[in-house]
């Protein structure tokens, strides 16, 4: 699988799950990568690590409800 499948399913799975709790575990097994591997290519692609990325969405959808 490449990368960009790879980051695209794992947004998915991050938006549909995006108010719960949310791990590099969790993101990196529903995509079938190690987390270590997930982390760094995530970092490398995005910009940001995955943690900053889910704290960035939640208080992107926290301002849209006001």
């Amino acid at each position: 699988m490449d990368w960009m499948t790879i980051i695209t399913q794992a947004l998915d799975y991050i938006e549909k799950h995006i108010t719960g709790e949310l791990t590099v575990d969790d993101v990196a097994a529903h995509v079938f990568v190690s987390p270590f591997y997930f982390h760094k290519g995530f970092s490398m692609l995005c910009g940001c690590s995955l943690m900053e990325y889910i704290r960035s969405r939640r208080l992107s959808e926290g301002e849209t409800q006001w």
